[in-house]
């Protein structure tokens, strides 16, 4: 397991915690496969493409959640 691997592995494990998602939950919304995260933990390698495509996911969805958090403070 490389240190890139874990880094990796850490920002996802962050991810879960701030967004209280589920492992499954993840998977299946950033990959459509519920046992992504299961398999990455367990060890199984992952492409340049793929970890990208995470990251990508995980940029989206937090930038999406931060506008839509101020549009309902300005609202209020």
């Amino acid at each position: 397991m490389s240190a890139t691997e874990d880094q990796f592995r850490a920002e996802i494990t962050k991810f879960l915690s701030v967004n209280r998602w589920t492992k499954t939950r993840f998977g299946r919304t950033a990959m459509n496969d519920p046992n992504f995260v299961f398999r990455l933990y367990k060890g199984r390698g992952v492409s340049v493409r793929t970890v990208d495509r995470v990251r990508a996911f995980m940029d989206r969805y937090t930038r999406e959640k931060y506008e839509r958090e101020n549009a309902q403070r300005k609202a209020a």
